[in-house]
């Protein structure tokens, strides 16, 4: 048992290679170097800050072994650099090291545990105003407008790993070219040595423009994948077509129809993953070989599509982990708790869907797109493809992924070069697609083992009015675990920039939004924000007098009696990085589809996404503060009063009652947050009662006094 568990750890420490990798002395990583002394002290790992995993970490465990058996020491070439132990926490979460075909059973990086956090970066102070100066002579103004303080700070103060967090309209862009602009003009880099990395193709061409107008220099800003695809076309597999996610998405689509409609044991397995009312409706009729599919049912039919797209987004992060199905058994086998019966099933179901997605890019010889940072990893590791650059820079910092991250770590091995992020975990909203909060909570400790690790604020915005600004502040630092902001408008006028619209039923939310878009300007830009596509229906359901003409395909809205104001319908994940006057937030309502949603999370997805955080809707809560900073001038909550959003209840209890006035809200329930109902126990009102909207996952109940 003994000597079978050593092996395994030292599997597992092969796996993981970087933390016991070599590389020639020629590119070691700098050792970590202290702050100047007029900087106040960064961080610092203290014994116990560390996260620890659910289990013991591979790495610790492999150096337990080392201590206990002598056999199993490692000593590296004398011409190779070890890799400090920190980063340990810094891979991939269940990443496994091996290819998609590949069918032996691999240990995969054990989970991390939400035990106490590293320590907190320190703000970095601003620089003394005779550097300011001199360096804002240097940079110049960017884009029309002087640098503030802060920005000058963060651009002349910065290190060899920087961390700029900068609040919503606080100029994240302008402060990466302003610092594109320094290193240019005091000669640091040439322009073909800065990268600059976002996450949209949209960003990245709105940056490099942005830049060419800035600085008169063209640098290279592209998005992850766009790096990615130049690695692996410049390596041995540079003649592969790119496979876009519509294309797998159909070839996972087809093999699935086809297996549902031909394939008895296969329709009995979907099946089985149905609610019980559908099952105990289609179940036995599933057996038969003449079983025809119930098209013409709306349930059946949801079932069917939520079915086949969370199948098609597990396969899409089993590639960017690089996770096959013999790891996602074991994987569900170590975390699946009491989801792991469950599990099964859906993995007997995902796995001929996985094998035709592969397949289907292994016989064209394509890179998928899920796959493609994966695949350049393995180049960068390999020595096919050698980076360039001295500056790497990466915009949004906070929508960082795993596989992201351990691309850009590969290419800091092979060659290191400093690094300048800007972001806001304020707005981290992307778990879903893989985004991992914790790569900027624990920034220092992912990257201050290549040198100095600073962090600077950037808090003055001129973006919106100073009462949103602190309302939205109060309400996103209830999250402790975030980097505490305390943004400000220097123009700091005292104003009223929140309203609460109120109604008991649809019709009479309806008739809310229509009055104040009858008050705003003619010219004015509206946003009506979702957090679903759905809640657009509150308009297009109610609109019984033809007063909006709707495009579902953009999302532009047309409001007969003001043809000039500009109104727009999105979801609020699409409308992050824009603004506009004036914001309607439809959805401030309880329940599944509320804000925050209840809608319960596919358990085998939720062993491929980045931990979940122990702050009851964290992420939601986020997302609620994005919504709450898209607009200039005025934001509305739309309230539903029979089951307001829990957020609403926050709101009006401690942070802004005021802008609730003529908005009464119904009790609270102290147990789940969601509202309580008046309720009566047969026909006598004598015996009325409060009963939770929630139910039945709540059945808290309390009498009428």
């Amino acid at each position: 048992m003994e000597g079978s568990a050593m092996g395994l750890l030292r599997m597992l420490k092969n796996m993981l290679g970087s933390d016991d990798a070599t590389r020639p002395a020629t590119t070691a990583r700098p050792t970590a170097t202290a702050e100047p002394a007029s900087q106040p002290t960064q961080h610092q790992q203290q014994p116990g800050q560390h996260r620890q995993s659910q289990s013991v970490r591979p790495v610790q465990s492999t150096q337990r072994a080392q201590r206990q058996s002598p056999k199993s020491t490692r000593t590296p070439e004398p011409s190779k650099a070890r890799t400090p132990q920190r980063y340990a926490a810094a891979q991939p979460r269940n990443a496994l090291r091996h290819t998609p075909s590949s069918r032996s059973a691999q240990s995969p990086i054990v989970r991390h545990r939400q035990s106490q956090r590293p320590a907190k970066l320190v703000p970095q102070p601003l620089l003394p105003k005779e550097q300011i100066d001199q360096a804002r002579a240097i940079i110049g103004n960017i884009e029309k407008h002087e640098l503030s303080d802060e920005q000058i700070s963060a651009i002349a103060g910065a290190g060899h790993n920087t961390l700029v967090l900068a609040g919503a309209g606080t100029g994240k862009t302008t402060t990466i070219i302003g610092y594109i602009a320094w290193l240019l003009a005091t000669k640091r880099a040439g322009p073909e040595e800065i990268l600059v990395l976002s996450f949209t193709r949209k960003s990245a061409d709105e940056m490099s423009q942005r830049i060419m107008a800035g600085t008169g220099m063209t640098i290279r800003a592209c998005t992850f994948h766009s790096l990615g695809l130049e690695i692996c076309r410049s390596s041995t597999i540079a003649d592969r077509p790119i496979i876009d996610g519509h294309a797998s998405n159909t070839v996972v689509r087809e093999t699935f129809e086809r297996l549902l409609e031909r394939n008895i044991p296969y329709r009995l397995l979907a099946f089985k993953l149905m609610p019980k009312e559908l099952f105990g409706k289609y179940g036995a009729a599933a057996r038969r070989e003449d079983f025809h599919l119930p098209t013409d049912d709306y349930a059946f039919n949801q079932y069917r599509q939520n079915l086949i797209e969370n199948a098609q987004t597990i396969i899409q992060h089993m590639r960017q982990n690089n996770i096959g199905i013999d790891g996602m058994h074991t994987l569900n086998e170590r975390n699946g708790g009491r989801h792991i019966g469950r599990n099964r099933e859906m993995l007997r179901l995902v796995e001929p869907l996985y094998a035709a997605y592969t397949d289907n890019f292994r016989t064209t010889h394509g890179i998928d797109f899920p796959g493609m940072i994966v695949d350049a990893i393995q180049c960068v590791k390999s020595g096919a493809y050698r980076h360039p650059y001295k500056y790497v820079l990466i915009d949004e910092y906070q929508d960082m992924s795993r596989p992201r991250y351990a691309l850009i770590r590969a290419l800091r091995e092979q060659r290191d070069f400093t690094l300048f992020c800007v972001g806001d975990d304020w707005q981290s909203i992307y778990r879903f697609a893989g985004s991992d909060i914790h790569l900027i909570l624990d920034f220092a400790d992912s990257w201050q083992a290549w040198g100095p690790t600073r962090m600077f604020q950037i808090t003055t915005t001129r973006r919106f009015r100073q009462s949103l600004i602190d309302a939205s502040g109060k309400f996103i630092m209830r999250d402790a675990n975030l980097y505490a902001k305390h943004l400000r408008n220097p123009n700091d006028k005292r104003d009223y920039s929140l309203k609460a619209l109120g109604g008991a039923t649809q019709e009479e939310r309806f008739e809310a939004v229509v009055a104040q878009l009858r008050k705003l300007p003619k010219a004015a830009s509206v946003l009506l924000l979702g957090r679903y596509n759905s809640d657009l229906n509150l308009i297009a359901r109610n609109d019984r007098d033809g007063l909006f003409r709707i495009d579902q395909g953009t999302g532009s809205i047309a409001f007969a009696e003001k043809p000039e104001m500009s109104i727009t319908f999105m979801t609020v994940h699409k409308s992050k990085g824009l603004q506009y006057d004036f914001v309607f937030l439809l959805c401030c309502s309880g329940g599944l589809k509320g804000f925050p949603s209840a809608i319960p999370e596919e358990p085998l997805l939720g062993l491929l996404l980045p931990e979940v955080e122990r702050m009851p809707h964290a992420e939601e809560r986020r997302l609620f503060y994005v919504a709450m900073t898209r607009c200039r001038k005025k934001l509305f909550f739309v309230v539903d009063q029979t089951r307001p959003s829990r957020f609403m209840y926050e709101l009006h209890d401690r942070i802004c009652p005021n802008v609730f006035r003529g908005v009464k809200l119904p009790p609270q329930c102290p147990n789940c947050g969601e509202a309580l109902r008046l309720r009566h126990a047969g026909s006598d009102p004598s015996r009325s009662f409060y009963g939770c909207t929630g139910y039945p996952n709540c059945r808290y109940t309390r009498q009428c006094r």
